[in-house]
């Protein structure tokens, strides 16, 4: 295919690229391949790793994936392709095996990792200047430092590790797989009243500097309660940085930690670093928001922020962490952004994109924006669409039987569960997850936007795909994360949206088209963040995350025409759209509705009050409610209505039956098509239905 000769071109010119020596700079070299969803980019650059290995070349590579359970099978993948590789599991990962963690004091060594201290030194093993060994009692057995004996050249490990430190020890070449920027942010919230209260870690000796610093952090609390800007206040960029080292020197002495020491001695000494370095770090990160836009000649900041709840006021510290790699980085995403790369201190050289058009008819809602709020406040809403992918489920089953996914946001999702009787009291939220992407209903499969809806092969066989809202991050949200990522950049102020007298925002409405098959021009209008680079992030939370979904059907190198339906009517980037439908269209009639229930559960139902109520009790709660439902639509003739229906035709069959005495009439039965004559079909069927009453008893 000319697709997977344009992918193989540029992932081999992104390696060319990025093994030339280029300016020296202070970023990251990296290049990004923006392959469509589903084009075997991640596939490709493996078998691209193997062909290069076979060729003698040495290459030390860390591939980085979004979650531990596509970093193994990734690494899988590239043992059958002959490379020395390795899934590297983090210290709380489970074993292998299942029996505890990798690490036995895992918890420990992430909360100690936190405060920067050297995990290994300090608690697997340690040779001291005289020679003395000390090791932690669970080393020989560790399986953590065991998975890293196994001499593998090519290292799969899951994306977060790209902000922590580096668990391999030689790289030249980072592959990341899907979206990353996310794991650099910084939001911390701090307590105004603490921050303007007395130091009691300070030492006695600092006592008059430590009155400046509690004078300036009073003026600065208020002047953001008053709105006004901090950059205000008389103080100079070294004033600002001399309070940086002041709350610093409050820091307790970083605790002596030796392997051999009993885990209880290690989590005294690790709780009375912990407080003092959660304080102080905070405090002294909002001085040094304040030095650094005083050095730029800045008017006010964008990374400070106050907040409130229940009464309480907090600083929010919006700030980006920084790369601690540098080795040149190959960016595989197709929702790559070259703005907000580069404000990770990524040097791009250079962007390939590779588009694939997805073999799938679309249908998407154009009337209705079905907002989370709506879809969790309104019970009637979801059994509407209950009703659908329920129909979804049947068409599927009578057609290619590949499997429905259904998407939306997590708590969404969990609503779905919970009016289907299940409770999830007691059970963590990840035990919650795992159970619900586990586990089918209503005959689907259930996944939401965002870690868990990237990368995965898991649904490529699904056959349709339904998209129920979108994700929608708040307004604040939004501008924390650019906040974050841009704020304080001298001469490009954001453009942040003002808030009424009310304290609400709203943001404004733009007419964006849709990708229309046919070629037609239509449009809708939705909001959209005013500044360039928060619609970035938008776009990507929103829009891309809802593609990100959809194409877990892989549809950029299926078979045949999947079907997909988005529940939404934002438009979607790379998701042409064959027909726009109305709510009302794509919501089933009750004798429908009730019709799916039944075939789906049982095969078939009777269409009478009886037969309706017993074989769709969701739909017609009562024989009394469907008695008055039939009374009032008799003349719409069940035969003649199924056979010109596009998901009954051909596909069941209706059958007339009587009974033995006298005075019975007969009664319509819809039943699955199976072959054969019809009433010997339904006989089959009536010999596991429940006796019936007469119609006239009815």
């Amino acid at each position: 295919m000319d697709a997977d000769i344009d992918l193989r071109v540029a992932l081999q010119g992104a390696e060319t690229i990025l093994a030339l020596p280029g300016e020296v700079c202070l970023g990251v070299a990296t290049v990004a391949c923006r392959a469509s969803p589903g084009a075997g980019k991640s596939r490709l650059a493996r078998l691209l790793l193997a062909e290069k290995d076979r060729r003698g070349e040495e290459c030390r590579v860390s591939f980085h994936l979004p979650t531990l359970a596509l970093a193994e099978e990734a690494a899988a993948e590239a043992v059958d392709l002959g490379l020395r590789a390795q899934a590297i599991r983090g210290r709380s990962a489970p074993r292998p095996d299942g029996v505890g963690s990798m690490c036995a004091k895992s918890d420990l060594v992430e909360r100690a990792s936190r405060l920067g201290v050297a995990v290994r030194n300090s608690f697997c093993r340690r040779v001291e200047e005289d020679g003395t060994e000390r090791r932690c009692p669970h080393f020989d057995q560790c399986a953590y430092l065991t998975q890293f004996q196994a001499g593998a050249t090519h290292n799969f490990l899951a994306t977060s590790y790209l902000s922590l430190p580096d668990p391999v020890e030689d790289c030249d070449l980072r592959i990341v797989d899907e979206t990353f920027w996310q794991h650099f942010l910084s939001i911390r919230d701090v307590s105004a009243a603490s921050f303007a209260e007395p130091r009691t870690f300070l030492p006695a000796s600092a006592a008059g500097d430590h009155a400046d610093l509690l004078d300036a952090a009073r003026q600065v609390v208020a002047a953001l309660i008053a709105g006004t800007s901090p950059l205000s206040l008389p103080f100079s960029p070294a004033d600002y940085l001399a309070f940086v080292d002041l709350e610093w020197r409050g820091k307790a002495s970083d605790p002596w930690f030796a392997p051999d020491q009993s885990g209880v001695l290690q989590e005294k000494l690790l709780k009375q670093a912990e407080v003092s370095h959660r304080q102080v770090s905070r405090f002294a990160a909002i001085w040094q928001v304040l030095a650094d836009a005083k050095e730029a000649g800045l008017d006010a900041t964008e990374r400070l922020r106050l907040t409130s709840n229940d009464d309480k006021h907090f600083i929010r510290v919006l700030r980006r962490k920084p790369v601690r790699h540098q080795q040149p980085m190959l960016v595989l995403d197709a929702d790559a952004d070259e703005e907000i790369l580069s404000a990770l201190d990524c040097d791009i050289r250079g962007i390939h994109d590779v588009t694939l058009r997805p073999n799938a008819v679309v249908a998407q809602l154009h009337d209705r924006r079905m907002t989370n709020g709506s879809l969790l406040r309104k019970p009637g809403l979801r059994e509407t669409w209950r009703q659908i992918i329920t129909r979804e489920v049947l068409t599927d089953q009578l057609g290619r039987n590949g499997g429905v996914l259904v998407g939306a946001t997590r708590k969404v999702v969990r609503a779905f569960f919970e009016d289907a009787g299940y409770c999830f009291d007691g059970m963590s939220e990840n035990a919650v997850s795992d159970y619900m992407l586990d586990t089918k209903l209503y005959g689907a499969h259930w996944l939401w936007f965002g870690g868990r809806a990237l990368g995965s092969n898991r649904y490529r066989d699904c056959s349709s795909v339904i998209v129920i809202g979108r994700e929608e991050l708040p307004a604040a949200a939004l501008e924390d994360q650019a906040r974050a990522l841009w704020g304080d950049t001298p001469g490009e102020p954001l453009n942040l949206l003002a808030s009424d007298v009310l304290g609400n925002t709203k943001m404004p409405e733009l007419a964006i088209p849709y990708e229309m098959t046919d070629g037609s021009a239509k449009a809708v209008f939705v909001p959209c963040h005013p500044d360039r680079r928060v619609r970035r992030l938008q776009l990507q939370s929103r829009e891309l995350a809802t593609r990100q979904l959809i194409e877990r059907l892989r549809l950029a190198r299926a078979q045949y025409p999947k079907r997909v339906l988005i529940g939404c009517n934002i438009p979607i980037p790379g998701i042409p759209v064959d027909e726009l439908v109305s709510w009302q269209e794509i919501s089933p009639t009750r004798l429908e509705a009730a019709m799916n229930d039944g075939l789906l559960s049982k095969g078939g139902i009777r269409l009478s009050a009886n037969g309706l109520a017993e074989g769709a009790p969701k739909i017609f709660p009562s024989i009394e409610a469907a008695r008055t439902y039939l009374k009032r639509n008799m003349s719409l003739g069940f035969k003649s209505w199924a056979m010109n229906h596009p998901l009954y035709c051909g596909q069941v069959r209706f059958a007339d039956i009587r009974r033995s005495a006298p005075h019975a009439r007969k009664e319509i039965v819809a039943l699955l098509a199976s072959g054969g004559d019809e009433v010997k079909a339904a006989t089959r069927l009536w010999g596991a239905l429940k006796s019936f009453a007469p119609l006239e008893q009815q």
